[in-house]
């Protein structure tokens, strides 16, 4: 009983934190904002496309490979456990997963952080975070991706630190699990590639068996993606078709594209990502701003094929650098990268009168504190004392804005990565923080010294 005592209080902060965090969403998934309400749009396709695989399991769908498949996976298994229409076990699920979030956030700052105060107050804010609460409460991708994202980046900071094999596993089979759910997470782990091989004596603990033990479940999930890609569509890929789809708006900035096709069987698709739909509005709110959309063929393009036919996407994206140059494709994704951190309010809730506020408010917060020490973050990706810690962090920011230099930027697409960036924006304004009492104090002494 005491040792059980004991143990309750060395972890009294993460217990209250992971608690409070687990109550909050699951309040907000059940009596708030149930997600059986929301389904819709991107919603109503992941559940759609669960019920499919439940209806005609392993029956092919072209469109099924356009998305990729780790979300909807999740659902369908779900949905069959619990039932189809059961969304209480969903809005469950959810919760569990954002609180999954919240507790490798913590981990991962008592881990980094040499100060013991960082993780109760980064574990504080993120039970009270609104984005992640929010997009909890939609049968989307963020939450699904996020927790694995945060649980590879938590066994890694631990293999980082310890060099255990076990933790190179755990690394890459969450790692594997995240690029089902999102393959974004693939540019980051190219990254640490390229960071271990640069940085070796750094990084004393990760070996060459690290890299193939964390790769071993990497290679196996892909390979499945591959073979089901090739199972729905006849076609070669990953995980996904919609990637050169999304990149068509990143070289052009349109707000919208249609796809009508020329076989039978197929239906005409349109789509356009809400933040390039919310930045076309800058031109009457904020004409002069550098930040303006300026698509190059026309606000809405349309082309023949299918939605991923890859020909068309490919035409389309050449006469828009040949129309921009090289200039105007740096400007391009620039404003991609700005949009990451403001200029547009999170979808769903900036569709929605009820939630859209709130959201506002949030990331005109989140833009306004956490956007600048986040950048300066970036150093530590290029100190031999920080690489192990901070750098590691500062490797997810990077990805994340060379992902929105090629595609488009997104606050939502964004917000998992949040608990690390909030982490990183406490350490730096700790670190300036402590930097100028030193030097102010100096100062203040010598100035004493002077005037007696």
């Amino acid at each position: 009983m005491q040792r059980a005592l004991d143990w309750l209080y060395r972890n009294r902060w993460p217990l209250v934190i992971v608690l409070g965090a687990f109550l909050v969403r699951l309040h907000w998934n059940l009596l708030v904002h149930p997600l059986g309400d929301y389904v819709s749009s991107d919603m109503k396709g992941y559940v759609s496309r669960a019920d499919q695989m439940i209806d005609k399991f392993g029956a092919p769908n072209e469109y099924h490979a356009f998305f990729p498949y780790g979300t909807h996976f999740i659902l369908a298994l779900i949905k069959y456990l619990f039932g189809k229409d059961n969304f209480t076990a969903i809005g469950v699920a959810y919760a569990l997963m954002g609180t999954g979030m919240v507790a490798y956030a913590y981990r991962i700052a008592a881990r980094i952080s040499p100060r013991k105060w960082v993780p109760p107050l980064l574990g504080t804010l993120l039970v009270f975070y609104y984005p992640l609460i929010s997009l909890g409460g939609y049968t989307l991708s963020e939450i699904p991706f996020g927790v694995f994202m945060m649980a590879s980046m938590f066994y890694l900071v631990r293999l980082v630190q310890e060099g255990r094999s076990r933790d190179a596993w755990l690394t890459g089979v969450t790692a594997a699990l995240a690029t089902a759910c999102r393959p974004q997470i693939l540019l980051s782990i190219a990254l640490f590639g390229l960071i271990w091989l640069v940085w070796r004596k750094a990084l004393p603990n990760v070996r060459w068996r690290h890299l193939v033990f964390a790769g071993i479940p990497l290679i196996a999930v892909l390979g499945f993606s591959a073979a089901r890609m090739h199972h729905h569509t006849g076609r070669l890929g990953l995980v996904s078709e919609n990637g050169k789809f999304n990149q068509l708006f990143g070289r052009c900035h349109n707000k919208k594209a249609t796809a009508t096709p020329t076989e039978p069987g197929r239906g005409k698709i349109r789509f356009g990502p809400p933040p390039l739909i919310q930045l076309e509005k800058r031109a009457k709110t904020a004409p002069r701003s550098w930040v303006q959309l300026e698509p190059a063929l026309g606000p809405e393009l349309d082309y023949r094929g299918y939605i991923a036919d890859a020909d068309a996407l490919d035409a389309l994206m050449a006469k828009c650098i040949r129309k921009t140059g090289i200039l105007g494709q740096i400007k391009y994704g620039i404003v991609n990268m700005l949009l990451l951190a403001g200029y547009n309010t999170p979808w769903p809730d900036s569709g929605r009168d009820m939630w859209r506020p709130r959201a506002i408010w949030w990331q005109g917060l989140y833009t306004s504190i956490v956007t600048l020490p986040v950048v300066l973050g970036l150093v530590t990706l290029f100190m031999r004392r920080t690489i192990a810690s901070y750098g590691l962090i500062a490797m997810h920011v990077l990805a994340l804005m060379i992902t929105a230099a090629i595609y488009f930027g997104d606050t939502r697409l964004r917000a998992p990565y949040d608990p690390l960036l909030l982490l990183l924006a406490l350490e730096v304004y700790v670190i300036a923080g402590t930097w100028l009492w030193r030097h102010g104090k100096t100062l203040w002494e010598r100035r004493r010294a002077r005037r007696a």
